[in-house]
């Protein structure tokens, strides 16, 4: 064999080794660059650019819920009346409440607005929502929360106190789908949590007005989810049972309910002895609020016009 053969075998073999030498230069070169993009998505969280509006939230199921969905990532809008409403026997969220809610869901490493508003008031809420997609510029998760409650029979209650409970609970929840409508049409996509209660799925004869403003959430929460079905919009109602709030946890229903020990404590060890249901008595908003999570979350894209009792075990006795 002549040099001449053996030359284009060493070019080409030659060339094959630079290429792979260059390759793994390129290769070690682009080790830390794969490690830190997964490191980066290691880091993103399930609703990072997602924005939450969430009334009633300056404590309670609202602020657990704003605390969750800001674990996930997400930003949130705090809409709370933050004051007293007169013909409402127990006190209700303060300012100093909505500005404490705020600090800690900021601590989350998220953004969030505090806005004082009165969901009886539909032109507050459009102000906060037009606030909430200008600030953030989107309107993602829309969960309806605010609401109060009354004791006693039906005949107990005076007109104010019964247009009170009707015009929080059930017109606020109105207003506030009609407020946040056109935003979520506009973008094709949105999720609504209407919260229900246990009442909303079997009477009560001692919280007869708040029982019908939350059977009527769960209408509320089927219809809506007919009529923005088409633009990608799911709404679906949430139970809760006894959960542990002020809206329970105060002196004007424990004294009503309880008054040989109007205590928290008995209020929950009561719970925990009825039937049909799991060992756990009172539980933390924070159930609440990861039942929320998922309603939010990709999982449940499909679910809508439904309805999530976390009634640990007492729904099991219902007809289905």
């Amino acid at each position: 064999m002549t040099d001449e053969t053996v030359q284009p075998a060493d070019v080409s073999r030659r060339k094959i080794l630079l290429g792979t030498a260059a390759a793994g230069v390129a290769l070690a070169g682009g080790i830390p660059s794969a490690m830190a993009a997964n490191k980066s998505a290691a880091t993103r969280k399930e609703f990072d650019g997602k924005t939450a509006f969430i009334t009633g939230s300056a404590r309670g199921i609202g602020f657990a819920c704003a605390q969750v969905l800001a674990g996930n990532g997400a930003n949130i809008v705090l809409f709370d009346i933050a004051a007293q409403i007169e013909t409402v026997k127990y006190p209700l969220a303060t300012v100093d409440d909505l500005a404490n809610a705020r600090q800690q869901i900021e601590s989350l490493g998220v953004k969030c607005l505090a806005i004082q508003g009165d969901v009886r008031d539909r032109k507050a809420i459009e102000n906060a929502v037009a606030k909430t997609v200008s600030t953030f510029g989107s309107l993602d998760f829309v969960v309806v929360n605010a609401g109060i409650t009354q004791v006693g029979r039906l005949e107990m209650f005076d007109d104010a106190s019964v247009d009170t409970v009707l015009d929080v609970n059930l017109g606020g929840a109105i207003k506030t789908i009609q407020a946040v409508t056109a935003q979520l049409r506009k973008q094709k996509r949105g999720r609504i949590i209407l919260m229900s209660s246990v009442t909303g799925r079997a009477g009560s004869s001692v919280f007869p007005v708040y029982s019908a403003t939350k059977w009527g959430m769960i209408g509320l929460a089927k219809s809506t989810a007919l009529a923005l079905g088409k633009d990608n919009i799911t709404c679906n109602a949430v139970c809760p049972t006894i959960v542990h709030t002020k809206l329970l946890d105060n002196e004007y229903i424990l004294k009503a309910l309880i008054p040989q020990n109007p205590t928290w404590a008995a209020m929950s060890a009561g719970a925990k002895q009825m039937r049909h249901i799991l060992p756990v008595g009172g539980y933390e908003p924070v159930h609440i609020g990861n039942t929320v999570r998922f309603l939010c979350s990709a999982e449940s894209e499909l679910i809508s016009g439904d309805v999530f009792d976390v009634g640990a075990g007492l729904n099991a006795q219902w007809p289905a």
